[in-house]
């Protein structure tokens, strides 16, 4: 995918990123196949194009412990070449006997945000390798009249990921703050802290996340608004000029300053980095006659689903499909 590469932008309490040029491109397709009878088999293949004007900056090894893509894990891997560039194909399947054996293909899909190197260091109150892209498998049967129902269910979703933004930002703003009022006591400096870690909590509880623009504006504003006064008036317990204005300023530079988070992502959670370059396409193969999903497109009687480990960052993504098999006559209908 050297002429289109996905891109996916991380909100985070209104401070937006759009990851440009951190990684080549990574397509992870995943085929899944659910049988009548309970059993299925799992397909899953990872091409990564490692072109020269985008790359996240891991070794070999590295990319194989973040993305989980070892033979450990079971993957196989190749390299190939493809319109005139490296691509390395890894690959893995694996068979499921009955309905019991599905949950264990939860956690099949893992991807680390940081490599064990930085896993043990710290921002803020969250360890950096506590940040996991993981997913969770549900299959269910059932009766209903003549029919034999079907459920798949599948969940992706990030452990700790704005938990450590937050407190990336969090930090950040703590360190502009101490540049400007270094004698605040530790009482004051810790009160501010944490009216500026709950305002935003408070805003990605609000939807910041998922708003768009003018909205992401208009709830960042809403959030200084109530943030600087409030840290001025601590403030001047030992600063007793300090204004609200100043503090607006800090807020606002966390707010317009994309680099710094830029340059932390690709230092300390390069498995994020990964992540937010690499397209999913899962492919769903149901038996019988499917009668609910939540698809995006289908392909014959393969339903598909086309997304990104950054699409989960606000909220889980959750593959969902039903289908029915008419029990009474040897086959579905």
């Amino acid at each position: 995918m050297k002429s289109e590469k996905r891109h996916q932008r991380v909100q985070i309490a209104a401070l937006s990123v759009t990851l440009l040029g951190l990684g080549g491109c990574v397509e992870y397709t995943i085929e899944t196949t659910l049988n009548v009878d309970g059993s299925g088999m799992r397909r899953e293949e990872m091409i990564v194009d490692q072109n020269e004007e985008a790359w996240v900056d891991v070794t070999y090894a590295e990319f194989g412990e973040l993305m989980s893509v070892t033979d450990n894990y079971g993957w196989t891997h190749r390299e190939e070449v493809r319109d005139g560039d490296t691509v390395h194909v890894f690959q893995r399947e694996k068979a499921l006997s009955d309905f019991a054996s599905w949950p264990d293909v939860s956690g099949d899909v893992h991807i680390a945000g940081a490599t064990s190197a930085n896993a043990r260091s710290s921002v803020g109150r969250v360890s950096l390798g506590d940040v996991h892209f993981r997913n969770t498998v549900r299959v269910e049967t059932g009766q209903v009249a003549e029919y034999t129902s079907f459920t798949y269910r599948e969940t992706f979703y990030w452990e700790s990921l704005l938990d450590v933004l937050v407190e990336f930002f969090v930090q950040t703003f703590a360190d502009m703050m101490d540049a400007r009022y270094a004698d605040l006591t530790s009482a004051e400096r810790g009160e501010i802290i944490g009216l500026v870690r709950g305002g935003l909590w408070s805003a990605v509880d609000q939807g910041i996340l998922d708003a768009g623009d003018e909205e992401e504006k208009r709830l960042y504003a809403a959030f200084m608004d109530r943030t600087a006064p409030q840290a001025a008036e601590i403030a001047r317990h030992s600063y007793p000029d300090a204004d609200e204005g100043s503090f607006r300023e800090i807020l606002q530079r966390l707010y317009d300053d994309d680099e710094p988070l830029e340059v932390f992502l690709d230092e300390k959670l390069p498995g994020l980095s990964l992540a937010i370059n690499t397209a999913i396409v899962f492919r769903l193969n149901m038996p019988g006659r499917v009668t609910n999903s939540n698809s995006h497109d289908r392909d014959g009687g393969t339903l598909v689903w086309e997304f990104g480990p950054g699409d989960a960052g606000a909220a889980a993504v959750e593959i969902y499909a039903e289908s029915v098999v008419r029990s009474d006559m040897g086959g579905y209908r």
